[in-house]
């Protein structure tokens, strides 16, 4: 049984429609209703203030996909004190519970999807916690962690910013060559496809995943 954190954003919706194509069961945490919910997926609508008391079991696979909504300059690190607080909570404090609570649970693999340039020591915030999120799930020690680095993530046709962002990254990506290449920007579907595939096959360590192998 998987569980999936983040059912109802752009790429944990795509996650989910990924595992019911694979018919693979899947509990689908969400603070809503989720429309169009796979056959092999069940939903479990929570309030993330009350992760504490969370009962799960039986899971074998969890997909970290939380993410507080963000505009795009937002991740390029410009944010006020009160919004690092709400991202933080959301993308670095709500996941880790929910990991450390699935691991208590007897699971043995987990995915975490994080980002391209994630380093607990940049300067830029929302690649800082990234990366911060990433070094305490590894300590976790589960038997396979999977950590997704994608660039830009083209498809949310309902946001402004991200449909710039999109003409944008289409102009530039031939432009990233060599070891910048990783921070070309890559369609959510695509990502979802190999979060997916990798997952089921259970690699053993720690293995990391970016621009070229979502494009193998």
């Amino acid at each position: 049984m998987n569980l999936l954190a983040g059912s109802t954003g752009l790429l944990g919706n795509e996650i989910l429609k990924e595992l019911g194509v694979c018919e693979s069961p899947t509990i689908a945490l969400s603070r809503r209703a989720i429309t169009n919910l796979p056959d092999c997926a069940q939903e479990l609508i929570i309030k993330f203030d009350n992760l504490s008391e969370l009962k799960i079991s039986n899971i074998d696979h969890v997909y970290l996909s939380l993410g507080y909504p963000l505009y795009y300059h937002n991740v390029m690190g410009f944010m006020s004190e009160t919004l690092k607080k709400d991202f933080f909570l959301v993308d670095f404090t709500y996941q880790l519970e929910i990991a450390k609570k699935v691991k208590e649970a007897g699971a043995r693999s987990i995915s975490l999807i994080s980002s391209v340039g994630s380093d607990s020591n940049s300067k830029n915030y929302y690649l800082k916690t990234k990366g911060m999120l990433e070094e305490e799930i590894i300590k976790l020690g589960f038997e396979s962690t999977n950590i997704f680095q994608p660039g830009h993530l083209r498809g949310n046709k309902f946001r402004l910013d991200i449909v710039l962002a999109d003409a944008i990254s289409i102009i530039t990506d031939p432009f990233l060559l060599g070891h910048l290449k990783k921070f070309r920007s890559i369609s959510a579907k695509k990502v979802s496809r190999t979060v997916v595939n990798n997952c089921l096959e259970k690699k053993v360590g720690i293995n990391y995943f970016e621009f070229k192998d979502f494009t193998s």
